[in-house]
């Protein structure tokens, strides 16, 4: 007994817990967000690998698919015999030779010096020069130290050298100094010429202590007139790497790359890396960032929903819908990316413009509202560039680009077949942002190009063909009315109408000019005009039960109400509200056109036979609820609009001298009329809407006068005073 009130009680929480509008919204939107998250996690293969070089490989590894490759280490190998082959670049120093002869005229300018301060020593041996001899010897000895002397026996020798001595050994150095930087000399030559510079100084005919000091002088001085360029050589050498064109490989599907238990190679993961079978990060990242986009993505879209479509954000089943072509879209977007065209991974990536975006836009638009679709159609573009490889970004502009389109064209729908022209319209422009976005990136070989404009106009096709498909299902599960259903309905040939035509053609014709009528003052006000247009055909079906108790039908027959009760009158009169609405869910029409059905009279009073009946009244006993309408009230724009353009319509009819004066007067009357009979109190009309719909009728009723059945007096009275004219079936 206790586990069964346990479980009883648990059911009930349970069903409370379904019943709360906010759990199920909450339900809903965490089924959509998983769902999403395994959809772009699923585009991360399974089969994908995380090895590093030099390890053993766990199982054979093999490619999935006929791909092209690049050889990575042949083409380094080739690149750096390249870059082997470019020349360092140098630059000239014109000042080189200069600097060098200026340095052995400073040297013996200097030796000069030290020799004339020693003339006025008292020494022979010239103690306090010859430290200043060496220290000179010394300080030009950095470029070359291999003497076969010391210093201190060239101090000695130059010391008692004579001018024409010195002289001879200044001549010298600047001979051997300018014949060897006659020629090019780098940093990489400078050895080489110092050795050459030694075997030609050899060779002088001079004493063994002046060959040295000119080997000494000359040997310091040079220096290179050729100058490393180090910028300029690196741009030749990457210049030269960059010419060599990449060795490619072709893999096929089925080879296997990593044999099991074999070492790994850096050339493998290369190949790996390019087939799409190494990963770069592991597996719990990636989930991370998915669900990470995912939330923000839909953050972005309930915000938008909750802030500008409150109506929408509130009704779970329009949430619903929305889930379910968002995910729709992106799942076949999933599927698609499995594709591969030829072996070729360029042709095989243009799969990605086949997303049809463009579908689900176009559901929405239809759907729900086509402003909310431009939104959306942007969120799902981005999904569109994670599902797919390669041109991810020229992927998602198509798909925002084929989708934008899609919008454009069923929002200005006037007939059932602009759904199917829309995807031409999609194609031309898909076909147009692919071969713009080939160009942007520099793929301009015909082949592409031909296949991207195929992809293209199957997207237009495909996305069409989807979204008139899928659209019938979504109107029926959701009790929508879309566009194209309303466009459906509106065809003369549907069985309903005929009937009404052959059956009740005065009710028929009337339902024509009531159209006409409402649908301008729908636009006017901003009200759906095409629901307007399609509600007054069919909102009095009804009469097609008893079409010759209906004036518009009595035409050359008599008038039945003429010997029945105003009560049989009334009740007759009446049914044809709820006979219309049993005959509309017979024919399975949509509940937003038995809205029009049912409210276009509201709890109105059918005032001819009410006065009829306060005419022949002997007692006092007449109910003026009697001889109203079951109603309900209207409760939209729209069908407030029906009810007002039927009334002033059929009140038009019945005037005898219709002038623009007597419409103004009785179109005011009207509809002052139904606003204080509280007609208008559940929808959301405003004072400035009926001031539009009043200008708009009078604009329209010019031309459209009936005979109608005039009103006895006491019915005039009334109108006087403000009331209705609408004749005995008030239409």
């Amino acid at each position: 007994m206790g586990i069964s009130k346990i479980l009883s009680s648990l059911w009930r929480n349970i069903s409370l817990f379904f019943k709360n509008s906010n759990m199920k919204k909450g339900l809903s939107i965490f089924l959509f967000f998983s769902i999403t998250i395994l959809i772009l996690f699923s585009n991360f293969n399974p089969k994908q690998v995380m090895l590093k070089p030099d390890e053993v490989a766990p199982r054979d590894i093999q490619s999935n698919v006929n791909a092209t490759i690049i050889d990575e280490k042949q083409t380094e190998e080739l690149r750096e015999q390249a870059a082997a082959k470019v020349q360092k670049v140098y630059h000239e120093d014109i000042f080189a030779l200069t600097s060098a002869e200026n340095d052995i005229d400073l040297f013996y300018s200097n030796l000069e010096n030290i020799l004339i301060s020693a003339e006025g020593e008292e020494e022979v041996d010239g103690a306090q020069a010859k430290p200043a001899l060496v220290d000179l010897l010394k300080s030009s000895s950095t470029g070359f130290s291999d003497l076969a002397l010391d210093h201190s026996t060239l101090a000695d020798y130059l010391f008692n050298a004579g001018p024409e001595d010195l002289q001879q050994m200044k001549q010298g150095s600047l001979t051997i100094v300018q014949s060897l930087m006659d020629k090019p000399v780098t940093d990489e030559t400078m050895e080489d010429l110092k050795l050459e510079a030694v075997s030609k100084i050899e060779v002088l005919p001079y004493s063994a202590e002046a060959r040295e000091i000119i080997k000494l002088v000359s040997i310091n001085s040079l220096r290179p007139n050729l100058i490393y360029n180090e910028e300029k050589t690196r741009l030749a050498i990457q210049e030269a790497m960059d010419s060599v064109a990449p060795v490619q490989k072709n893999i096929k599907a089925g080879e296997i790359i990593v044999r099991e238990g074999n070492r790994v190679t850096e050339e493998q993961i290369s190949i790996l890396e390019q087939l799409g079978i190494q990963r770069t990060n592991n597996y719990t990242l990636t989930l991370i960032g998915t669900a990470l986009f995912v939330l923000l993505s839909f953050w972005l879209v309930i915000g938008f929903v909750r802030r500008y479509y409150p109506d929408i954000y509130k009704n779970d089943m329009l949430l619903l819908l929305l889930g379910l072509v968002f995910v729709l879209v992106i799942s076949i977007s999933r599927f698609l990316t499995v594709i591969k065209v030829g072996d070729q991974p360029a042709l095989g990536n243009l799969i990605g413009y086949l997303a049809p975006v463009a579908a689900g836009s176009m559901l929405i638009a239809i759907l729900l509202d086509d402003h909310l679709a431009y939104f959306v159609t942007l969120i799902m573009a981005l999904y569109v560039g994670l599902l797919t490889e390669g041109n991810q970004l020229f992927y998602a502009i198509t798909a925002f680009v084929g989708g934008t389109v899609g919008i454009f064209q069923v929002h200005r729908v006037d007939q059932t077949s602009d759904l199917a022209k829309s995807g031409l319209y999609i194609a031309l422009a898909d076909i147009a942002a692919i071969i713009t976005l080939l160009f942007i990136g520099d793929d301009l070989n015909l082949n592409t190009l031909v296949l991207g404009a195929a992809i293209g106009a199957i997207n237009g096709i495909l996305s069409a063909v989807l979204m008139i498909g899928v659209l019938p299902y979504l109107e029926a599960a959701f009790s929508i009315t879309s566009m194209s259903k309303l466009l459906e309905l509106s065809n003369p040939n549907n069985p309903l109408l005929k009937r009404l035509l052959l059956d009740a053609p005065g009710t028929y014709h009337h339902s024509l000019m009531l159209g006409n009528l409402a649908e301008a003052s729908a636009e006017a006000i901003g009200a759906n005009p095409l629901l307007v247009r399609v509600g007054s055909l069919y909102h009095d079906i009804g009469k097609i039960k008893r079409p010759e108790y209906f004036v518009e039908n009595q035409r050359g027959f008599d008038n039945p109400h003429e010997k029945i009760a105003p009560a049989l009158s009334t009740l007759i009169i009446t049914s044809h509200v709820k006979e219309g609405v049993e005959m509309a869910r017979e024919a399975h029409l949509p509940d937003a056109i038995i809205d029009f059905i049912e409210q276009h009279h509201g709890t109105s009073l059918a005032k001819y036979f009410y006065s009829r009946a306060l005419e022949e009244d002997r007692d006092g006993s007449v109910n003026e609820d009697n001889f109203r309408y079951d109603g309900p009230k209207p409760k939209t724009k729209e069908t407030a609009l029906v009810m007002l353009a039927d009334s002033v319509e059929a009140a038009v009819r019945s005037l005898e001298t219709p002038t623009p004066e007597k419409i103004r007067d009785m179109v005011r009357m009207l509809i002052k009329d139904k606003l204080n009979d509280g007609q208008l109190e559940m929808c959301d009309l405003t004072f400035k809407d009926l001031d539009i719909i009043s200008k708009s009728f009078n604009k329209v009723l010019e031309g459209i006068y009936h005979k109608r059945i005039e009103y006895p007096e006491i019915i005039q009275k009334e109108f006087d005073q403000g009331g209705d004219n609408t004749g005995y079936d008030d239409d």
